[in-house]
Order: structure tokens, then C-alpha cells, then sequence
């Protein structure tokens, strides 16, 4: 299994038979990452979160898979007995609570006012980092760091010149340092300089709030890319010269391709925005519910994929969303299993679904809901399509009793929905 994860493949195609675990961490704010804990404490119970091969993260899912390089956690044996991972709430719960918590979007965009960032066109970008370094102090560790054990996390942003997914693997991926590029600039090891708080705030970098983070890939001795051969050179050196990577999510918001190609089990956590339907508006509104078909459509075609590998036999796995299956009832086909544990009531998890996908504070009742919701639907998921996968009976156990209640939870979540210009504290 070390040699496995050691060895990963990260290209759109990968040579040779399937191997593994990996679990995919959806894009969707600290709403995202939030349920994304939930369903981790769950695995970790089942003990599937030790036994995995790889993390594949984007934007919200980025900043909770990267807690996951703690180098304090003890990873269990792959090929021994399963056992949970340690230190799971020291390491990775208590700071996610912290960090999503505050308020980091409004401080980063307003950085833009400040003389210092007249002349940088990425400089909330580099403020965001900045915030991410000063709450979780060890993401200030170079990217190519090796002090940590587990399975390989792979952060993903969007390159915006070719429109592909730019992968920040680390060093557990290709020995020594990790790897950084795409398939279509090429790749190479991380230069020094770059932090983890840079990989993770690029991936989160959601237009049009946040600017692209810019790199020079001059400098990065890139190589192995396939560029358009009716490219005129003068193109192909602007965009080499100025690498622009924005959020993950506008590629891939379910972080798969990275993995779906040669993994023997693929599990994905979808914390992302639920589409909704809309009548005619104004332009603008049109123009934005034009842009949320398009990524939705990108979305749920993968899933098929996804879903009808499962079902030829292709791929083991499961996926499960803030409207999974065990909470959907109102859908015929769609209710939980006789004898499935369920999460909310129907009309709590449509004010979940509308809960922002935002960067700003969450109140610790709103992070507790969206942590126990995740704990259940993941739980009700791997369940029902891979019950294999699970190597450690654990007792259903929902974390934070005190919003069990629907009443409670029907007034925290009474304006989780609103977006503030200027954040929540």
C-alpha cells in the first residue's frame, strides 16, 4: 500500500491496474469543508480514512484535506489491523472549527484597497494565504516537505489559460518533493517558496472575488505538457509566463479526475452548491443561472460516469451530497433503505442546501449541523453501495447531540442562507 500511494498516478490516464482508496473533497466554501469533517469522522470510525490511498480536494474540500498532512497524526498500518487514525480531533477537527470560524473573505478582499496591493493583481489571494498561515501556523511548511506519514493529497486549482485542473501533489505522491503542474503546461517539483496556505488558498480562489493566483512557469523548469500545436508561440510563452490559477471547483468541483482512472474505490463527498431552479430574471441573473446550469451539467456528468463504473463493476465506491439519498424522501426510489439511519428531516435539509458557501464565520451551531449531517449521510452511503470497504464495526454515534433537535436546528439555520457584503465575525 506505501508503494501504492508513493507511486500514484495523477495524469488523465493512468497505465496498469487499479489500486486503492481515494476519497474526493468537493469544492463549496467552509459549508464544504464543514460537512466534509463529518463524513472523515465516520470513515475514520469505519476505518477507511487509514486504509486510504489518496485525497483529491478542491477549494472548500482543499482546506480540510490539507489538515489531513498534520504531521501529529499517526496514521495506522494500511496492511495491518484497522485501527482510526490518532489525533483526528486535535489535528484536524478543533482547527477547522477555528479557521471557519472567522471571517478570512472579507479581510482578503479588502487588502486589495491597501497601497501594497495596487501593484499585485493576486494580492487577496496572497492575503487569504496569509490568514490560512496565522490559523493553522504549520501550513506555513515549505510544499515539499516529507515530515508526515498517511495517504497522498492532491489539492487542485484551475488553470485559466488552457481551462484544465492544476494539481498541487505532495511529496508522499512523487518522491522526493511532490509535483506541481498540469498536463498541458507539463510538471515539476515545487520550487522553493510556496506553502501549503498558497496551495490551498489558490484552489479556493472563486471569481469574481478573488483573482487568479499568478505564477511564473518560466521559472519552474515544467516539462512533459502538450500544448495546442496550433498555438502561435507568442500564446504559448504569455501563458507560460504567467500562470494564472483560480478555484478548483470551475473545472472539477468533485476533485475525481485526478483519481477515477486508476483507483479500485472512489468515494466522493459532495458539499457544493444544489442547483436550483429559477424563473426569468434580469441579465445578470440569467447570466449567472446560465453559468450555474454549465457547472452543474459538468458535475453530474462525471457523477454518471462515476456512477455507472459502479455499476458495471469497474470501480468500487460510493458518493454521497447534501441531499443524499437518506434524506431525499420526497422522491420516489429515493428514501432511506429499511433500516438505514436517517440524518434531518426532509424540510431541515433543504435549509442546509441553502446554507452559503461562503469564507466567512460560521457559528459554531451552524458548523455543528453541517458536521453531524455529514457524519450520517456518508455513513448511510458507504453503507448501502460499498459495505466492503468498511474494515472496523464502530457503534452510529452523531457527533454534537445538541442539534439533534429539529426545532433548534430549524431556528440556527434561519438566516444561513444570507450573504453579507461584509461577512460574519
Amino acid at each position: 500500500m506505501d508503494a501504492a500511494r508513493a507511486t500514484a498516478h495523477h495524469g488523465p490516464s493512468a497505465p496498469g491496474p487499479r489500486s486503492g482508496s481515494a476519497l474526493c473533497l468537493s469544492g463549496g466554501g467552509f459549508r464544504a469543508a464543514l460537512f466534509h469533517l463529518g463524513a472523515k469522522r465516520r470513515l475514520n470510525e469505519l476505518g477507511i480514512l487509514g486504509r486510504l490511498r489518496t485525497i483529491s480536494a478542491v477549494s472548500g474540500g482543499a482546506i480540510v484535506a490539507n489538515l489531513l498532512a498534520d504531521p501529529r497524526l499517526t496514521w495506522p498500518d494500511p496492511q495491518g489491523e484497522p485501527a482510526q487514525v490518532g489525533g483526528f480531533e486535535e489535528c484536524v477537527a478543533e482547527p477547522l472549527r477555528r479557521l471557519t470560524g472567522r471571517n478570512v473573505r472579507t479581510p482578503a478582499l479588502l487588502s486589495r484597497l491597501r497601497p501594497s496591493g495596487w501593484t499585485r493583481p493576486d494580492a487577496s489571494v496572497e492575503s487569504l494565504a496569509q490568514q490560512l498561515t496565522e490559523l493553522v501556523p504549520w501550513w506555513g511548511s515549505d510544499l515539499r516537505y516529507t515530515d508526515r506519514s498517511g495517504p497522498v493529497i492532491l489539492t487542485s486549482a484551475t488553470e485559466i489559460g488552457y481551462g484544465v485542473s492544476w494539481v498541487f501533489a505532495d511529496s508522499r505522491s512523487v518522491t522526493p518533493r511532490g509535483r506541481i503542474g498540469d498536463y498541458r503546461l507539463g510538471h515539476a517539483a515545487p520550487p522553493p517558496g510556496p506553502r501549503i496556505a498558497d496551495a490551498v488558498a489558490a484552489s479556493c480562489a472563486y471569481p469574481p472575488f478573488f483573482p487568479p493566483m499568478e505564477l511564473d512557469g518560466r521559472t519552474l523548469a515544467l516539462q512533459g505538457g502538450v500544448p495546442d500545436p496550433s498555438e502561435a508561440p507568442e500564446v504559448s510563452d504569455g501563458l507560460l509566463s504567467r500562470i494564472q490559477l483560480a478555484d478548483g471547483g470551475i473545472y472539477d468541483n468533485l476533485g475525481v479526475e485526478p483519481v477515477w482512472s486508476d483507483h479500485a474505490a472512489v468515494l466522493v463527498s459532495d458539499g457544493g452548491a444544489v442547483f436550483r431552479s429559477r424563473p426569468a430574471g434580469s441579465l445578470v441573473g440569467r447570466l449567472l443561472h446560465t453559468l450555474s446550469i454549465a457547472g452543474s451539467g459538468a458535475q453530474t456528468t462525471r457523477l454518471r460516469w462515476l456512477r455507472a463504473s459502479f455499476s458495471a463493476g469497474l470501480v468500487q465506491g460510493a458518493t454521497w451530497s447534501l441531499e443524499s439519498t437518506n434524506t431525499v424522501s420526497r422522491v420516489p426510489g429515493h428514501g432511506p433503505a429499511p433500516g438505514e439511519r436517517e440524518s434531518y428531516p426532509p424540510h431541515l435539509v433543504d435549509q442546509i442546501n441553502q446554507m452559503r458557501t461562503d469564507l466567512d464565520a460560521f457559528r459554531p451551531a451552524e458548523q455543528h449541523i453541517l458536521e453531524r449531517h455529514g457524519y450520517a449521510v456518508a455513513d448511510a452511503s458507504v453503507r448501502r453501495h460499498s459495505p466492503q470497504l468498511v474494515a472496523r464495526e464502530a457503534d452510529f454515534e452523531p457527533p454534537h447531540p445538541e442539534v439533534a433537535d429539529p426545532e433548534t436546528v430549524g431556528r440556527e439555520l434561519r438566516d444561513s442562507g444570507q450573504v453579507r457584503a461584509l461577512g460574519r465575525r
